[in-house]
């Protein structure tokens, strides 16, 4: 069965400079898909290395740029540029830019990532991003492994 949903204004959860709008929840897909319309500021950092074991992720831009960062190497996404992110594979990304970003994230399976994000916004409203032992317990529970070996990108936030 299709379905049409139109969504109120505003986001669905806040982490920072970035800010998430449910367009697809995992509850209405049968846990299938979840799609996201991200809004990232100026320099927000999004997500560092890390990789997913089940999901597979996709990123399609709509405007400004996003940076991301996949299997060791940089690439700068636009207007029209799409990328998708099989199970396994390492990236990152952010907004590096000086004009905000925006893009649709999806997940197949969705495995309930609202929750991932609600816990995010829930941590960044408290203060507590950087607390990572919060931050490795949320993440093992939505289908995210952090990795090391990437810095991030110098840039971000100075």
């Amino acid at each position: 069965m299709a379905s049409l949903v139109h969504r109120g204004p505003g986001p669905n959860a806040v982490i920072g400079g970035m800010r998430v709008s449910y367009l697809a929840r995992s509850d209405e897909t049968g846990d299938g898909l979840g799609i996201y319309r991200i809004d990232m500021d100026p320099r927000a950092p999004g997500a560092g290395l890390h990789r997913h074991a089940r999901l597979t992720e996709t990123f399609s831009v709509e405007a400004g740029r996003l940076a991301l960062h996949v299997d060791g190497a940089d690439h700068d996404l636009g207007p029209g540029d799409f990328a998708l992110i099989p199970p396994g594979v390492a990236h990152a990304f952010a907004n590096r830019g000086d004009r905000p970003a925006r893009f649709t994230l999806s997940f197949a399976p969705a495995l309930g990532r609202e929750g991932f994000f609600e816990g995010l916004a829930k941590l960044a409203a408290e203060g507590r991003l950087s607390d990572q032992a919060a931050m490795t317990e949320l993440m093992a529970r939505y289908d995210q492994e952090p990795l090391a070996g990437f810095a991030g990108w110098s840039d971000i936030g100075g």
